[in-house]
């Protein structure tokens, strides 16, 4: 029996699993938005920003980001407008309705980072989660590709290096 429950990385993802409910949960029986658009009203809280850099800072496919800046758009929350330098691109960005609902998440999100570090030491716990970062950031530039072949998954053809 191989198991890798104990590896930081299942963790991680069960973590986030966690909370990514948890948040679905609660942002959209309060306020109405899913995930993603929680997501991308939060980024552009801060600036206005392209569609490639929203799915570059959310990790979110340029089309599911699109999608959801149109229903953003549609609700009156985001409002988009022409990209100073690049024709092919427009840039998003809040309109009053939506900085007033990202001015409402604050509380609610400040309450729930409170209650999931209760008992823990808030600074060790960011130093820990930036390290791993850190670390994960440099395993995904350089991954480590050495060691002995895999099995084959059955239907999948092998690729050639």
């Amino acid at each position: 029996d191989v198991s890798m429950d104990g590896y930081i990385t299942v963790k991680a993802v069960q973590l986030a699993e966690i909370i990514s409910r948890g948040a679905s949960q609660v942002f959209e029986t309060r306020f109405g938005v899913k995930n993603t658009e929680l997501r991308i009203l939060v980024h552009l809280g801060r600036q206005a920003l392209p569609v490639n850099e929203l799915a570059r800072r959310t990790h979110v496919d340029k089309g599911w980001i699109s999608r959801s800046l149109k229903g953003l758009e549609e609700r009156g929350l985001v409002l988009r407008t022409s990209h100073p330098t690049d024709a092919r691109a427009s840039l998003g960005r809040l309109t009053e309705e939506g900085e007033a609902l990202v001015r409402s998440f604050a509380p609610v999100a400040a309450s729930r980072n409170r209650r999931l570090l209760a008992g823990l030491d808030e600074n060790e716990v960011y130093r820990l989660f930036d390290a791993l970062i850190q670390r994960a950031e440099d395993i995904l530039r350089r991954p480590d590709l050495s060691g002995p072949e895999p099995p084959p998954v059955p239907g999948r053809r092998r690729r050639r290096g």
